[in-house]
């Protein structure tokens, strides 16, 4: 009896435990002021580590937001707007405060950097030059 129950009371003990959160590539974690949100069509894995090498994340709080759009839901066709906005806190000094860019489907091609004036945001969608992305991802992120 004594060798059933230690495996099923470690087994529980494990299942307990909360599950890891995904791993950021700057070490950030999420902190949920601003809610989360996942969508369809869901970003490829790749974005996030892309759109953060080109990023100048220089607050300790920001929100990333992904916003997506697939023409007959091919992914060659895809397009992102991968919007960050820093959220600096008050010891922090100016800077800006937007950073907007537009990724095709091909993780190899630069993306293109736009304005933040160039993109109309609204809670669910982002329209560009008169195309409308569907908001897909939304994290409110936290710097160590």
């Amino acid at each position: 009896m004594r060798r059933v129950v230690l495996p099923l009371i470690l087994a529980t003990f494990i299942l307990s435990l909360p599950m890891q959160a995904r791993e950021e590539p700057d070490g950030s974690r999420p902190i949920g002021v601003v809610p989360p949100f996942h969508g369809e069509p869901a970003p490829p894995a790749w974005l996030r580590t892309m759109s953060h090498a080109v990023a100048m994340v220089d607050t300790r709080h920001y929100l990333y937001e992904v916003y997506g759009t697939t023409a007959a839901n091919d992914p060659q066709t895809s397009q992102w707007i991968v919007r960050y906005v820093m959220l600096p806190e008050g010891n922090e000094a100016f800077r800006e405060l937007e950073q907007v860019f537009l990724f095709d489907g091909n993780p190899k091609h630069k993306p293109k950097d736009l304005k933040p004036s160039e993109i109309n945001v609204e809670p669910k969608d982002a329209t560009w030059k008169q195309v409308r992305f569907k908001l897909v991802d939304r994290r409110d992120l936290m710097l160590p």
